[in-house]
């Protein structure tokens, strides 16, 4: 066999495990990403999922008392509602 010949099938040799040296870590990066983007999400269902949880539980939904008589406004409810409140103050008068 001829030296040339030697240091072509070497090169080739070298250059083909270069190559898939190259393509493993490139697969194996990409799969590295694909678990942390899906990792990731599943963090963010949990945390989406404990978020409505706690508003669950620190906000209980609250039942507006049934007023006693149509013109009675109780001005110290913190929701109340300014403008509906004088239309019908504005109402009981007409």
């Amino acid at each position: 066999m001829s030296t040339t010949f030697n240091v072509l099938r070497y090169s080739a040799l070298g250059a083909g495990l270069f190559y898939g040296a190259y393509h493993r870590y490139s697969l194996e990066s990409s799969f590295a990403k694909q678990q942390a983007a899906k990792q990731w999400k599943h963090e963010e269902k949990l945390i989406a999922q404990a978020k409505a949880e706690y508003q669950k539980l620190t906000n209980p939904q609250v039942v507006k008392p049934a007023t006693s008589a149509p013109g009675s406004i109780n001005w110290e409810d913190p929701n109340l509602d300014l403008g509906q409140a004088l239309e019908s103050l504005i109402a009981t008068l007409d």
